[in-house]
């Protein structure tokens, strides 16, 4: 049984249908109807089998290369400003606050990957309505009060558990 007509070598047949990565890569293209990723070969009458969008002859030219990367690189890094401006805001830190802190890890050009100046935070946080009825203790005077103090929230995005001080309304925080 042989694989190739025009030759009785079985294998010659593998040969000539396994393809490099390489070649893979140049073949596939994005179809910027519907946003998915396809070989050129799968292709219909030059339409998209998918949502039919007829590509034009500059869309068929385009391969995917090291720019597929970056923006992999920026989706993450999005997605990862994100979950942190959720963190921070579910702690109870104003928008403003958040977003810097966010932002001051996220626009850098390399995430940190250890605990360090840029990765530290403090933020002074709204108290829940629970919080704001029990009773709590200063951390400079050692007063317990139940309302009208601060409630400042400060750590390192590398530690699990942020620390949670409360300060009386006599008592200031030192940032």
């Amino acid at each position: 049984m042989t694989l190739d007509s025009s030759s009785g070598d079985p294998s010659k047949g593998k040969e000539d249908s396994a393809l490099s990565l390489s070649e893979m890569k140049l073949r596939r293209i994005f179809c910027p109807g519907c946003l998915e990723e396809m070989a050129k070969e799968e292709l219909v009458g030059n339409k998209c089998p998918l949502c039919g969008y007829r590509l034009a002859p500059e869309d068929l030219d385009e391969e995917i290369n090291e720019d597929s990367d970056e923006e992999l690189v920026w989706m993450l890094t999005q997605n990862l400003q994100r979950s942190l401006l959720e963190w921070l805001m579910d702690m109870g830190a104003a928008p403003l606050a958040a977003y810097r802190i966010a932002s001051r890890v996220c626009e850098r050009e390399d995430i940190p990957t250890k605990s360090g100046k840029t990765t530290a935070f403090t933020f002074t946080a709204r108290m829940s309505p629970e919080e704001k009825v029990q009773e709590k203790r200063c951390r400079i005077c050692g007063k317990t009060f139940t309302s009208e103090g601060k409630k400042v929230i400060s750590g390192d995005l590398f530690d699990p558990e942020p620390t949670v001080e409360y300060f009386c309304s006599g008592c200031r925080p030192q940032n």
